[in-house]
């Protein structure tokens, strides 16, 4: 609760964005024929063009069935995003630059407004109420814009002609050849703006921060050193519920895994989508919001540069695979609905999250049903490889659309690029300039 209330106080320099919207059953095939026309063009579509949206980073666009289908239909349609700013500024936009393209992309929820309703007021109105809320969300590196992402990026590929153009004898040194990078791009207008220092948050924004992480390690500790006697007692209590979860290994079937695989490795990243259902029973409710909450402490203070629980996945200069990620509790805590944007191809990505951070996976996921029994919260679990690849594929969602404004770039390019811009300031040393020109 302490956690939510500071976060609506003070939000990030980047936002996730989720709504999630019933949908009529009669009017799904309807959807489903809007979306595939999004999808054949994410960034300039005629419906909702993500591209003319400098502040997103991604966005995603799913069906998500109801918690006891088939037997009742309660499906709903799933839009989210990471945006620069507040997500009430992204919705605006929204609302202002694609009033038509919302009308269509919603026409199938019984809650939008009608045609003789609409107006920008009340567009805006029904997205404010399909808003929920992340309990845990995931930033590869806080304060780096996707205007920054896209500026840097054409930087780079100026750079890279600029030097394509050299010849040995233009270059008699590591520090005479910055030296004439550094000239190149203060020479060009479209340029210049690299010589001067990247963004940064605030140092009020900082201050707020250190001071949220306090309050918040405050908070655990006072917690831990007056309630240990009830911790133990429900560590205890999980332990030996562990010891009686039943083992419901299934695997998913050949034509799913290959309509899944179909919708993947179009870019140089892709989108994942899970959900499943939370055991039953107010221990399990108890420990996995519980478990969300202190994770989103670590990934908001901690893991916030790059590096996730501390371990640099694939990225050569200890940089994480992953762009975003968030876990969000649904339907009164039945289910747990997790996405990701991530580098690579899927195996790689389960395989380096079971050899790296296996606990990781069991603290946040072992309190859902099905999942590799484990034991004491961190052990086994998701050490069981194709037990938990299983899981997954059975779990695993499509997205019916989903966008990147960068498709070509991993977050390893887009920390090098990052990199290359900061090298273009101040001295270096022989060695200093050797390193950075290599990025290049």
């Amino acid at each position: 609760m302490l956690n939510g209330l500071l976060e609506r106080l003070h939000p990030m320099p980047q936002n996730d964005l989720t709504l999630r919207a019933p949908i009529a059953q009669a009017r799904e095939t309807e959807l489903r024929t809007v979306l595939a026309e999004i999808n054949q063009d994410p960034a300039g579509n005629a419906i909702l063009p993500f591209a003319k949206h400098d502040n997103l980073h991604f966005a995603r666009l799913l069906i998500l069935e109801g918690p006891d289908h088939p037997d009742t239909y309660d499906s709903s349609l799933v839009l989210t995003a990471n945006v620069d700013g507040p997500v009430t500024v992204f919705l605006r936009q929204l609302v202002a630059r694609h009033a038509g393209g919302l009308d269509r992309l919603y026409a199938a929820c019984p809650d939008y407004p009608g045609p003789r309703r609409r107006s920008p007021g009340t567009r805006l109105a029904f997205l404010q109420r399909q808003r929920i809320p992340s309990q845990a969300y995931y930033i590869n590196t806080i304060g780096r814009t996707a205007a920054q992402i896209r500026q840097e990026d054409r930087l780079q590929q100026a750079l890279q002609t600029f030097l394509n153009g050299l010849t040995a004898a233009d270059v008699d040194s590591a520090r005479r050849l910055r030296q004439r990078v550094v000239e190149f791009v203060a020479n060009e207008p479209e340029l210049a703006w690299a010589l001067t220092a990247r963004a940064q948050p605030g140092l009020w924004w900082r201050s707020w921060e250190k001071a949220r992480f306090a309050a918040l390690v405050a908070l655990g500790l006072l917690i831990v050193a007056w309630g240990w006697p009830v911790l133990v007692t429900a560590l205890l209590a999980l332990r030996w519920r562990e010891s009686q979860d039943p083992e419901l290994h299934t695997r998913p079937a050949l034509s799913r895994l290959n309509q899944l695989r179909a919708t993947e490795d179009f870019a140089a990243h892709n989108p994942f989508a899970a959900v499943g259902y939370v055991k039953p029973g107010w221990l399990r409710q108890l420990t996995a919001r519980a478990l969300l909450a202190s994770a989103q402490v670590a990934l908001r203070h901690v893991f916030n540069r790059g590096n996730l629980a501390g371990v640099p996945l694939l990225g050569l200069d200890g940089v994480d695979t992953i762009h975003f990620a968030r876990w969000t509790i649904l339907d009164n805590g039945r289910r747990l609905l997790f996405t990701s944007n991530y580098d690579g191809s899927l195996e790689s990505y389960m395989v380096d999250f079971v050899d790296k951070v296996a606990w990781g996976l069991n603290l946040i996921f072992s309190n859902g049903v099905g999942y590799p029994r484990t034991r004491w919260l961190v052990h086994e679990g998701a050490r069981h490889e194709q037990r938990f690849k299983d899981y997954l594929g059975l779990h695993q969602l499509i997205n019916q659309a989903w966008y990147s404004p960068y498709p070509h770039l991993t977050a390893l390019n887009i920390a090098n690029n990052e990199a290359i811009r900061d090298g273009l300031r101040g001295s270096m040393s022989e060695a200093e300039v050797q390193a950075w020109l290599a990025r290049l």
